[in-house]
């Protein structure tokens, strides 16, 4: 059961696919200031997605 609608292949999508479309929505959020920390909203969305990133690579996917 999930809590949203899943985008059809997204369960296909591979971890880097699915951290960069986790990345893309979290930046058109902020972009459209739904979202005001682009980092917390973030580490959230891939938190709640159950992919855990370093401190590294997440400065990495903030560039």
């Amino acid at each position: 059961m999930t809590d949203g609608p899943i985008e059809e292949g997204a369960t296909e999508a591979t971890r880097e696919e699915k951290i960069r479309g986790i990345l893309a929505q979290v930046q058109e959020d902020v972009r459209m200031g739904h979202a005001g920390d682009e980092e917390e909203l973030l580490r959230q969305r891939l938190s709640d997605a159950g992919i855990g990133v370093t401190e590294e690579q997440l400065r990495l996917y903030l560039g």
